[in-house]
Order: structure tokens, then sequence, then C-alpha cells
């Protein structure tokens, strides 16, 4: 299985409990999401500027990665909205089960 499938194989409810309950501890950045991405992007654009100091150069240089993070960051939006969906469906279906008792 790829690790994208991997990502929807671990969205379920009993693995999102059971991590809450038990969890395994890792780094969290506190910072609000627009200062991290901007601390990210400062230190890319500083590190590349200094061993592309002219633009054209730069520009050259830059473009394919920015290509290459916009897609990135829309494959993981999208697969972000349908690990929600799914986890609701899941958590629709429990509050079913809970009230109907089926």
């Amino acid at each position: 299985m790829n690790y994208i499938g991997e990502i929807f194989a671990r969205a379920d409810i009993q693995q999102i409990r059971s991590f809450l309950m038990h969890g395994v501890e890792g780094n969290t950045d506190p910072r609000p999401y627009i200062e991290r991405i901007e601390s990210a992007h400062k230190a890319f654009h500083v590190r590349l500027h200094r061993d592309y100091p002219d633009e054209k150069d730069f520009e050259e240089i830059s473009q394919p990665i920015y290509d290459y993070v916009s897609v990135i960051e829309e494959v993981y939006m999208e697969i972000g909205l349908q690990v929600g969906a799914k986890l609701t469906a899941q958590t629709v279906q429990n509050l079913k089960i809970a009230f109907d008792g089926e």
C-alpha cells in the first residue's frame, strides 16, 4: 500500500480514539499557520538568493520548486477533505447506531 492509501486506512474513528487516549507524542509547533509558512518561505528565499543572486537565475530555479509545492498543497488539501468526509460518515453512522439501536 502506498503512503497515501495508508493515510486513508488510518482515517478511522477508533484509530483516532486510540491516539487521543494513548497517544504517540510528536513535536508540535505552537506558531500560527501563517507564521510557520512565512518562516519556511523566508528561509527558502534567503538560501536560494544566496546561491542565485541574479534575479533571472533565481526565478528559473525557484519556479519549479513553487510548482512542486503547489501540487503538494493541492493533493494534501484533497486528502484532508476526503479524510474529513470519511470521519464524518463514520461519526454519523455511529450516532445512528447509538440512538436508533441499529
